[in-house]
């Protein structure tokens, strides 16, 4: 192994936990668009491709975490594709 500075060796292990902290992040937004999309399968029949797209499609996790409990809680599907448009075009 290559003799490393103190410095590159702090630069390597910063790297490493800026790795670690993405790869989280994005973990955490797979996991919740996964949820909005079980649970609205679960509850409505044939879930329309458009809005697994889009759920797939959003990567700003807090608009995820305002859109799961209303998939618990919409009566439609049409209703949930409006909340997804408000927030999308919020944003």
């Amino acid at each position: 192994m290559p003799f490393l500075s103190t410095i590159e060796e702090n630069a390597q292990a910063k790297g490493k936990e800026i790795g670690k902290e993405i790869g989280k992040e994005i973990g955490a937004r797979k996991n919740c668009q996964e949820n909005i999309i079980k649970i609205l399968s679960s509850r409505f029949a044939n879930l329309p491709e458009k809005i697994i797209y889009t759920i797939k499609q959003i990567d700003d996790m807090s608009i995820l975490e305002n859109l799961l409990l209303p998939s618990i809680q919409v009566n439609s599907v049409e209703e949930f594709q409006q909340l997804i448009d408000s927030y999308v075009t919020q944003n």
